[in-house]
């Protein structure tokens, strides 16, 4: 990767020039054209540490950086007030780029596989959605599943080797009310008090409880497999409780002198951690709160031996993040390789008008009919597309909308375009491609017999589009780290954008040149897609 490459150089640089630690430098695309490809801050992060001039350090330090990239990357650099780097790279590195996109296909963007020092895999458990088998999902649930899936999609690309779960809290209060509600229902009684009255109730199946549940998890499943989404485990509160987990989980923070007894309860003394107030563990009743079995839970976790923990859960679990983590962190166990996501609500819309229930019931909009009146891919776009911190307005009318408004529509149609020009040409995509290097700096590609000479490609819009497909395996790597799905949605957008904008501006069809353009470019919105789960269409 291009920008990684440049970080080694400049760390390099900076070792070469005496600078006696690291510094807290970035390496960013340019924002415009006419700043090169690339900017680099660390000269004015130098100065301002070591009382250097900025403009003298950064000519120093694009000495250094030039001597050490030996011609190989960068074709030049200019230095900005006040201490800017900006790099242009060469034009036959990013045509050389196109031979790797089209050597590497599906596997364009996908990072090397993470080890620890025995050369195992680095392993994270993501648990998400979760939702209480008590009901269908709602359309917070399905943008929370679609989200947990594309960041496992994510941490795959990026070289984890990752485990999906979805905890089922089968045990409490809310499932015996289910229950109940469930008997109420068929003997023609009205609803217990808090219990659930939904269209739903009627529709259970099963003749006892955990019959009941079932039937429930399978509506839930139905909907989840519909958009897209599996999981590795479904892992059974109950199994806790049985397996005496729960309750030594407690003893264990008794053992540490973390908890306190008052009025006949058991508490966490999670106050002393930072919480505001103490936790029930276990009530005076004598039964386990929720607290004490999500503790044993994440012990568990810890204990099947994951280096990471990432969970995903829905916003009225905001404040429940400190005290978990402190019960955690009394256990001694590495909550530092423990990550929460705090997903934020959804609101439908159609046009301006805000959708608050739903039609069919005049209850909530349930994941399953937004399905239906969208498709998945719609769906899934949409819901990956804001950022996972921020809350989502879904207008359901836009989503349905098969014109360059629709997001979603745009960037399948972009890639069917592709389809259909290559279709047109004399190298269509099923045809395999063999990488040459070419004699010195003149990458070439061979393809039915034919040598294909790229290193004409440096027309303005070429080599913006070129410039954009280097990226990728960047953008990949940084939305896998930041956790952000929403940025492969924006790139996909973008990359659209640049092709077109090409597209427009170049003569394709009788260029062997820009046609293995036009197919690295085909290569990686598919891959943009693939990621996001959502399908890539040569015709539409």
């Amino acid at each position: 990767m291009a920008q990684q490459r440049l970080a080694q150089l400049v760390r390099a640089a900076l070792a070469a020039l005496g600078v006696p630690e690291p510094l807290p430098f970035k390496v960013e695309s340019s924002p415009r054209k006419e700043y090169g490809d690339y900017a680099v801050n660390a000269a004015i992060i130098g100065a301002k540490k070591f009382s250097r001039n900025p403009l003298e350090l950064a000519a120093e330090l694009s000495a250094k950086i030039k001597e050490l990239d030996a011609g190989q990357l960068i074709a030049k650099l200019d230095i900005v007030k006040p201490g800017f780097i900006n790099i242009f790279l060469k034009d036959a590195y990013l045509q050389q780029n196109l031979c790797q996109i089209i050597e590497q296909d599906h596997n364009y963007g996908m990072g090397k596989r993470l080890t620890i020092d025995d050369g195992r895999p680095m392993t994270v458990l993501l648990e998400f959605v979760s939702a209480n088998p008590t009901g269908p999902l709602h359309v917070g649930h399905g943008r929370w599943a679609v989200v947990g899936d594309v960041i496992a999609r994510l941490l795959r690309a990026d070289g984890w080797a990752v485990s999906t779960e979805f905890y089922v809290n089968n045990v409490g209060n809310q499932v015996e009310k289910l229950w109940l509600s469930v008997q109420a229902a068929r003997a023609g009684q009205p609803v217990p008090e808090g219990g659930y009255g939904g269209v739903y109730i009627k529709d259970v199946e099963g003749e006892t409880k955990a019959e009941a549940l079932a039937s429930i998890l399978a509506g839930q499943k139905q909907a989840l497999a519909q958009v897209g989404v599996s999981f590795d485990n479904f892992f059974f509160e109950n199994t806790l409780h049985d397996a005496g987990k729960v309750r030594g989980a407690v003893k264990q923070l008794e053992v540490m002198g973390k908890t306190v007894i008052e009025g006949g309860a058991v508490w966490f003394k999670s106050q002393e951690m930072g919480d505001d107030k103490n936790r029930v563990l276990i009530k005076e009743d004598g039964l386990s709160t929720y607290f004490a079995a999500d503790i044993a839970y994440h012990l568990d976790k810890f204990q099947r031996g994951f280096h990471r923990l990432i969970n995903i859960w829905g916003a009225d679990h905001h404040g429940y993040v400190k005290r978990l983590k402190a019960a955690l962190q009394a256990l001694g166990l590495p909550v530092e390789n423990f990550d929460i996501i705090i997903g934020q609500l959804v609101t439908l819309y159609r046009g301006e008008e805000p959708v608050r229930m739903s039609k069919r019931t005049g209850e909530m909009v349930t994941l399953q009919e937004v399905l239906d009146e969208v498709g998945s891919d719609a769906t899934r776009f949409f819901f990956a597309a804001t950022d996972v911190n921020s809350h989502l307005d879904f207008d359901l009318e836009l989503a349905k909308k098969k014109s360059n408004d629709n997001p979603v529509y745009y960037v399948q149609y972009a890639h069917a375009r592709i389809c259909s020009i290559l279709k047109k040409s004399a190298s269509p995509p099923s045809v395999p491609l063999s990488i040459k290097d070419g004699e010195g700096e003149t990458p070439t590609i061979v393809g039915e017999g034919v040598r294909i000479d790229l290193s004409a490609l440096k027309h303005p819009a070429e080599r913006e589009l070129m410039l954009k497909l280097l990226t990728w395996p960047e953008m990949v790597s940084l939305a896998a780290r930041l956790r952000q799905p929403h940025r492969i949605t924006e790139y996909g957008k973008e990359l659209a954008i640049v092709f077109h904008h090409f597209y427009e501006q170049c003569r394709v069809l009788g260029d062997p040149s820009r046609i293995v353009l036009v197919n690295a470019s085909r290569i990686t919105l598919r891959n943009v897609l693939e990621l996001l789960g959502i399908t890539a269409p040569e015709s539409m």
